[in-house]
């Protein structure tokens, strides 16, 4: 599993042993994968790692760039779902799933690192300090709402003393220090406003701005936009495993079928977690406009706030309650969402026609923990990190029809499935399966008594061969289960 803390070392899977390890030096990757991982972790939604908008003039220092990150992890998901995600990723390469063969676990959470280039003009004593939007200020109509707190930019960027003033609440302040030379430069901050300008100690969940004055007199220098920082954050790609359930009878007979999965998260033991809430949805835009007080008011709140303005958009919402620990890493949390059911408490019965790309995981992580921006402590993994695969069955696999007649059988062999229909039944078309509901093959069938479909290759399993039939002049779509031997 590869670790990312503080995203200094890089420890690789290999070099992980009983007894712990010395990290190797990876120096030359350290800015990419610093980078690349805060991508992935979706701590960079706008604004961070930008060039400075500053205009020559006299200045002795300018602020060309700035980010701020804090302790990120990333785990790949447990050996025993990675089959899973690999036979996903080799039947559909186009898939979000190539960037992610062995699934992707993380999460982030503070002290932060605070790295600033700088290029210096002349020797000058700076006073660094953060600063947040203040609660009154409209951050372009986004201020109070969710957006707010991801979306940092503004149309009209802050670059004065008197935007300053009226804009940004100062939370922190650096020692003083002397610049010299140009280049990288790092902080570090606990992610906490200072008492000494908050009036006590908040986390920090939201924009921040860095500001560089002269110590000397105290006139701002330069000042630059960072991204939007909180305490804990979670990602998990692709989210959630589906399986297919099978429901039997006293006789042993599979009366019912319906959609499970294993939700996988990453996060230690000693987060405060209050509650968490797994989702799917249609789209995933319905986060930015949740107002805040709708926000600290928890899941239920948020999916009846994003139903109301999108209707549908949240299909079915559980919380997850009493996980399995992996037993390689204690970090990663497994939970099962058994019998997945709509929002209307029915079997959830997902259809690709209607949505082709699949449904999108999402996580509602809820704590009591108030911060200075007004929002509780937390996470809704789901605007920036969200992931439709893979891709869930289609709605005829969850609700097999009751058409399993003795006219029509379906066998394998060593070149794949064989259709055999009574006298008055041709096949029109077919689609082939996997157990997970995934489509293999589709194609047409030629509407005599045998039928063959090419399916070499197949390995030793469960399949589902989906029919469209004409039984004396009437359509209809039958459904049987193969099993390679």
């Amino acid at each position: 599993m590869l670790q990312f803390s503080n995203l200094d070392r890089v420890v690789e899977p290999e070099t992980i042993g009983k007894n712990g390890v010395s990290p190797k030096s990876l120096t030359s990757e350290r800015n990419f994968l610093k980078r690349f991982t805060l991508l992935l972790i979706g701590l960079i939604v706008f604004g961070s790692w930008v060039k400075a908008q500053t205009t020559e003039g006299s200045q002795p220092l300018k602020i060309m760039s700035s980010l701020l990150y804090g302790d990120v992890f990333i785990y790949n998901y447990p050996e025993e779902y990675q089959n899973y995600l690999k036979d996903y990723t080799e039947k559909y390469p186009d898939s979000y799933g190539k960037y992610y063969p062995r699934g992707f676990l993380g999460y982030a959470q503070s002290p932060f690192s605070l790295e600033l280039e700088i290029q210096v003009v002349a020797p000058v004593k700076v006073k660094y300090s953060l600063y947040t939007y203040k609660k009154t200020f409209s951050q372009d109509g986004k201020r109070n709402y969710y957006q707010g707190i991801l979306e940092c930019g503004l149309v009209k960027p802050l670059t004065t003393q008197e935007d300053i003033d009226n804009a940004l609440d100062k939370i922190y302040e650096f020692p003083i220090v002397t610049e010299t030379v140009s280049g990288i430069k790092e902080m570090s901050w606990d992610g906490y406003t200072d008492p000494k300008f908050a009036g006590q100690k908040y986390a920090v969940r939201g924009c921040v701005y860095v500001s560089a004055h002269n110590a000397d007199t105290d006139e701002l220098i330069d000042m630059h936009g960072t991204n939007g920082v909180g305490f804990y954050i979670v990602s998990t790609t692709p989210g959630i495993i589906y399986r297919i359930d099978e429901h039997k009878d006293n006789s042993g007979k599979v009366v019912k079928e319906t959609l499970s999965g294993k939700v996988i998260v990453a996060y230690p033991d000693n987060w405060p977690i209050k509650k968490l809430t797994a989702l799917l949805t249609l789209d995933g835009c319905g986060y930015g406009a949740l107002p805040i007080d709708v926000v600290n008011q928890g899941a239920e709140a948020i999916v009846a706030d994003i139903n109301r303005r999108i209707p549908g958009d949240v299909v079915a919402h559980i919380a997850l309650t009493n996980p399995i620990v992996d037993k390689d890493n204690p970090n990663i949390k497994i939970f099962d969402w058994r019998d997945i059911k709509d929002e209307d408490g029915k079997d959830f019965i997902p259809d690709l026609v209607k949505n082709p790309n699949g449904y999108i995981s999402a996580l509602i992580m809820e704590m009591d923990e108030m911060t200075y921006t007004g929002i509780r402590a937390g996470d809704i993994m789901g605007v920036a990190r969200y992931t439709s695969i893979p891709p869930v069955p289609r709605s005829n696999l969850t609700s097999i029809e009751p058409v399993e007649k003795a006219d029509i059988n379906i066998i394998s062999d060593e070149n794949g499935f064989v259709i055999l229909c009574s006298a008055g039944i041709s096949a029109k078309n077919y689609v082939v399966y996997d157990l997970t509901g995934r489509a293999l093959k589709t194609g047409s069938l030629s509407g005599v008594s045998k039928e063959t479909i090419t399916a070499i290759g197949l390995r030793c399993g469960i399949y589902f061969v989906q029919l469209t039939v004409n039984e004396n002049g009437k359509e209809k779509t039958v459904t049987k289960k193969v099993i390679i031997q």
